[in-house]
């Protein structure tokens, strides 16, 4: 019969990666260390997997280990939701409005847009969840999220979707660099380039891949970020080129990096997601406006 790990391996698996030593999962968990050694030694027998390397009393995860903390990582967020979701049935007489975005949309869309609702329409209580785009639609399908904004992917059943802007991708550039003179940077401008490449989080590398990839760039990609936000600060940094949306730069209007317009064309949508069943507790349609009015606006390029 094939042995299984229980929640319990888990949570002593998860704080050995978080603290990086026995000691430091004891103190997280408020357990002894012979009761964390003892679960993760038992983890290890009953997968048949080396998960970690014992050097001088700290606990380096290998290769499968670092694999097994993707997961673990994605069991704990969904148990953070039903947690969330608990807590605001727990309190439904006074109904927040939830947003599950990515990074960029809260950073430049979502502020202006909650300060006209709640100057104009009502004075909501607002929480944003920062998200990538799988999980933001997962939010709405569920109903832990009233709302919902992500890049490029269709709802899936028990959600619908609007789309709330067309975007371009933009090509940013370290402060100074040499391509810097030109209105409009073309693929083969950037051969031989540092790339700083996007994670999966905000949902556009696939079309930043697909530019590249058909362009026959070759790719050295210095550093892999987890939001258009963060790589942004490294081309700033002068790590590399990027290419990029035009709301993140917006969010670096005042910095020094170069923005120029990039050919081939590169367009992705912004959408909105909802879920599919109940009636909105707050003026969805025109928070959704709003959304619009302030993704136009900020939407050229320069």
């Amino acid at each position: 019969m094939r042995q299984v790990i229980s929640f319990r391996h888990l949570e002593a698996l998860r704080a050995v990666f978080l603290a990086g030593s026995v000691t430091g999962a004891a103190d997280r968990l408020g357990v002894t260390q012979s009761a964390v050694s003892h679960l993760i030694r038992d983890a290890e027998d009953r997968l048949g997997i080396l998960l970690f390397n014992r050097q001088l009393g700290r606990l380096a995860p290998t290769k499968k280990g670092e694999l097994l903390w993707g997961q673990i990582q994605q069991s704990f967020t969904a148990l953070e939701a039903v947690n969330d979701f608990c807590l605001r049935l727990r309190e439904a007489e006074n109904r927040d409005i939830v947003i599950a975005s990515i990074p960029t949309v809260s950073a430049a869309i979502l502020p202006s847009t909650i300060k006209r609702f709640r100057d104009t329409v009502a004075g909501n209580f607002f929480v944003i969840w920062p998200q990538n785009t799988e999980t933001a639609i997962a939010s709405a399908r569920f109903q832990t999220a009233d709302l919902s904004f992500g890049v490029n992917l269709e709802p899936v059943p028990g959600v619908e979707s609007m789309i709330v802007g067309h975007f371009d991708l933009l090509c940013f550039l370290p402060p100074g660099h040499p391509l810097g003179h030109k209105r409009e940077i073309a693929s083969e401008d950037l051969q031989g380039l540092t790339h700083i490449s996007l994670s999966d989080i905000e949902g556009m590398e696939q079309s930043v891949e697909a530019a590249l990839d058909q362009t026959g760039e070759e790719k050295r990609a210095a550093v892999k970020c987890p939001s258009a936000i963060t790589a942004a600060a490294m081309v700033e940094a002068g790590v590399g080129y990027a290419l990029l949306d035009p709301v993140t730069a917006f969010l670096n209007r005042t910095s020094d990096i170069i923005v120029r317009r990039f050919t081939p064309r590169v367009s992705y949508t912004l959408r909105a997601y909802w879920p599919s069943s109940g009636e909105p507790h707050f003026d969805r349609d025109l928070f959704l406006d709003l959304v619009r009015e302030r993704a136009a606006a900020i939407s050229d390029p320069p």
